[in-house]
């Protein structure tokens, strides 16, 4: 039997799925740079499921070689959307999720085919795609230490890798089977719930590639935060809520600890002020939070890839606090929507395609 009969023996079936709600800026861009998968044209299909985009997009679209559905959800969620394009789609092997705005290298479905074949859930590396800002360069390095100590580091000690909301494989079966029960904007947090529930571990691939948008303003940053904020209370709850009704394992226990509602920014901030404070009130105090503070900042530098130890790093560290005073900001506006109950999904909002890759 010849290389070539084995190697079509284990081709996988793949369905690309990308939400878009309003994503007419990135969407077109992204689908013309995966048509150029060096993976079988008869192995894969592309969906775009397009929520509230221009018709001149759609039309656009349409004309590509894909599956186009267009829906106007009255609350448009990207579970709905994922879920809309699965009730319509069978015989796959696996699904893979990517945003409106992410690129991928042309090898990508040939890696993931290979590295897949064993699991149900893989995230897939999330990487900056541009750096045209201080805020883009910091966004990116926060998402880069989430890749070491979150996905990486935890699969290296035999823990689930976390996910984030886009570049994931899943098995097409299983998330076709769970997609429904999603009920937030914070899908991917949901999902990581169920996978939890079904005790299916969620690998983490290093080395293949999602190249990633990154929030170029403090205002988009701020936008995004509130949304985040928001999704981390929300799914911290329905986690407590799964762990009352018997989901207890070790992958929820490290959940539990992951999703404490408070981001790193916060965090670090918290330290400082109390190591500051009990500089003046009682020294030998202190010294303990001097202490957690400087571990905590030593574990992020060692988190952060050693390519990214560049002039651009070192610049954009005075937007620090910044986003800081932005990310406290965006908890308050979380608080106020979780006030309403404001459901509702906040889209990031992107620049062109052309955005620095």
């Amino acid at each position: 039997m010849t290389n070539e009969t084995v190697c079509d023996i284990n081709l996988q079936r793949f369905v690309v799925i990308f939400p878009a709600y309003k994503e007419d800026a990135v969407i077109l861009d992204s689908v013309r740079r995966f048509l150029k998968q060096d993976y079988p044209i008869d192995k894969y299909k592309i969906v775009v499921v397009s929520d509230k985009m221009q018709d001149e997009t759609n039309h656009i679209l349409s004309e590509l070689p894909i599956d186009l559905f267009v829906v106007n959800f009255e609350v448009s969620l990207k579970s709905k959307a994922i879920k809309y394009a699965l009730d319509r789609l069978c015989d796959f092997d696996k699904a893979v999720i990517l945003d409106a705005d992410n690129i991928t290298d042309t090898d990508f479905l040939t890696r993931v085919n290979r590295l897949s074949v064993h699991t149900k859930a893989m995230q897939l590396h999330r990487t900056r795609k541009n750096s045209n800002t201080a805020v883009a360069v910091l966004d990116g390095i926060a998402e880069e230490i989430n890749n070491t100590i979150y996905r990486k580091g935890h699969v290296n000690v035999g823990l689930s890798s976390a996910i984030i909301g886009s570049g994931i494989v899943f098995d097409f079966e299983w998330l076709k089977h769970n997609i429904g029960k999603c009920e937030t904007f914070a899908e991917d947090k949901e999902l990581e719930v169920l996978l939890a529930k079904d005790d299916i571990f969620v690998d983490y691939e290093n080395d293949v590639y999602v190249y990633d948008e990154k929030t170029a303003t403090k205002d988009i940053f701020l936008i995004q935060r509130m949304r985040w904020a928001h999704s981390q209370t929300v799914v911290f709850s329905l986690l407590i809520r799964a762990m009352k009704n018997g989901v207890f394992n070790i992958t929820t226990i490290d959940k539990l600890f992951q999703w404490i509602p408070f981001p790193k920014q916060i965090r670090m901030l918290m330290a400082f002020l109390s190591a500051l404070i009990w500089s003046f009130v009682s020294f030998p105090i202190s010294i303990k939070w001097w202490f957690l503070l400087l571990f905590e900042i030593l574990v992020f530098a060692l988190a952060i890839p050693q390519k990214m130890y560049n002039s651009s790093l070192y610049l954009s560290l005075m937007k620090l606090p910044v986003l800081i005073v932005v990310s406290i900001k965006s908890y308050l506006k979380a608080f106020v929507r979780m006030y309403r109950k404001d459901m509702s999904f906040n889209s990031t909002p992107h620049q062109s395609s052309s955005a620095d890759d």
